[in-house]
């Protein structure tokens, strides 16, 4: 499975339009491509608010690519994707994720937020911090009762190198209050010393919003 996720920029000025814009999308526009997704805002992290993405995970790049092609002769795809390019300042380049099983589905609920905490590893290191992405699902998730999806870029600003955990929570309290567990635990801080070990860099951690 891949997720896609594309975003557009709008000024802070349309942000309440673009709202009611993104919320169509996930009612009208995703049921009539068969598909269920996540709209949402962005609240945290480079230019914040006025970010908003449209994510929705597929088989492949083919399923992607044909479905597209049928949404070329769909009003209600091509009449949506209008009012988007009348509201959007900027399209920015879409991301490309493959998603590792066991896949877990990311709650679209309204209101959630979703938290993309990402990191950059170095190519020769790309094995062994899958590794330790394995073992971080399997061992060190069940003792917090954590779900999510671990992630990979295959395209976008560091393709490959790009490694995500995703993760959607009641709110942002929530989070913080699973992450304070984290110091007094044996088996996180054991996975935590040898990931430190082999990641590069803790890139930008991004917060949405579920519209």
């Amino acid at each position: 499975m891949i997720e896609i996720r594309s975003s557009h920029i709008v000024h802070t000025k349309d942000i309440r339009d673009a709202l009611v814009l993104w919320r169509e999308g996930r009612e009208k526009v995703f049921p009539h491509m068969g598909k269920t997704g996540r709209v949402q805002q962005l609240t945290h992290g480079h230019i914040q608010q006025s970010v908003f993405v449209c994510s929705i995970e597929w088989n492949n790049l083919s399923e992607w690519e044909t479905t597209m092609d049928q949404m070329k002769d769909s009003d209600v795809y091509t009449r949506w994707m209008g009012e988007i390019k009348k509201l959007a300042v900027y399209g920015e380049e879409s991301e490309i994720f493959r998603i590792f099983e066991p896949r877990m589905a990311l709650d679209n609920t309204p209101g959630k937020v979703e938290i993309r905490s990402c990191y950059k590893v170095r190519l020769p290191d790309i094995d062994r911090a899958l590794e330790l992405f394995r073992h971080m699902q399997e061992v060190v998730w069940p003792v917090f009762d954590w779900q999510g999806q671990n992630q990979q870029m295959l395209h976008g600003k560091a393709a490959q190198s790009m490694l995500v955990w995703a993760s959607i929570w009641d709110s942002i309290d929530t989070w913080e209050k699973s992450m304070a567990k984290t110091y007094d635990s044996v088996e996180f801080q054991s996975w935590y010393k040898d990931w430190l070990g082999t990641v590069d860099f803790g890139s930008t951690r991004e917060i949405f919003k579920n519209l």
